[in-house]
């Protein structure tokens, strides 16, 4: 993995959420148009969020996010089954 794609999945959680600058999305939206790799992780964090949405009933609680998010973070290198 390349040192833009560590920037890129570092900051997946602020793109996604649109809580970065017009630039910074533009240069990850760069990255994206060449690194597949990339692109196939942010879809399925676009996608794992969509069914989360789609399926949730209530609003889980800020903690619960953030325990979630810092878990994932932790374990961002961990390979896949």
């Amino acid at each position: 993995m390349s040192r833009a794609c560590d920037d890129a999945m570092a900051k997946i959680y602020p793109y996604l959420d649109d809580e970065m600058t017009w630039y910074r999305r533009t240069r990850i939206r760069y990255h994206l148009r060449r690194c597949p790799p990339c692109v196939s992780r942010f879809g399925f964090e676009t996608r794992l969020r969509r069914v989360v949405r789609e399926r949730a009933q209530e609003e889980p609680p800020p903690d619960m996010i953030m325990r979630l998010q810092a878990f994932l973070r932790e374990h961002r290198d961990d390979p896949l089954p």
